[in-house]
């Protein structure tokens, strides 16, 4: 609970360094049962939840996730998670398409200053809740998902291991 407390504030203070002005009406929200991508197989992510929260002025985004029913059997264990081009398709990662890249597709430089990356490690409360900051925004109908992977990001690489589970998100 103490980490969503904090994740909660970081946001609030984040957004309270963003003009007024500017934010109005610039948050997008998103919150459901996540997209089982992998519908043959089992996995933490299996009727997890989950609550999107993107704001993006002034030359940069700011997104907050939280997932809760993840399986407490694997707390300790960290999942990828980024922004995908493409929808949730239930049973078919392959449709959220790659990773939004602020230096467009094929991208030119794949890192954490290009690309929303949300790790999080699941607790043993079944939780897992991330932030990411980065410096531009993402346009209107540019990106449709965040996709939870079964490996942390390789920071090498961005690549982040099997698609698990997806929600939809309106950027």
């Amino acid at each position: 609970m103490a980490r969503r407390t904090l994740i909660t504030v970081v946001m609030a203070l984040t957004l309270a360094a963003i003009p007024m002005a500017a934010r109005a009406g610039a948050a997008i929200h998103a919150r459901g049962l996540m997209s089982d991508l992998q519908a043959t197989a089992s996995n933490p992510t299996d009727g997890a939840w989950a609550t999107v929260t993107a704001v993006g002025r002034n030359g940069r985004t700011v997104v907050v996730l939280n997932v809760k029913h993840l399986d407490v059997t694997a707390a300790g264990t960290t999942l990828g998670a980024h922004v995908h081009v493409g929808p949730c398709v239930g049973g078919d990662g392959a449709a959220a398409g790659p990773h939004y890249n602020s230096t467009g597709q094929p991208p030119t430089l794949v890192s954490p200053e290009t690309e929303v990356w949300l790790d999080f490690q699941i607790s043993d409360e079944g939780t897992g809740h991330a932030i990411a900051m980065v410096p531009f925004e993402i346009p209107a109908g540019g990106a449709q998902s965040i996709v939870i992977h079964a490996l942390p990001t390789n920071p090498a690489t961005g690549a982040a291991g099997t698609r698990l589970a997806c929600i939809g998100v309106g950027f």
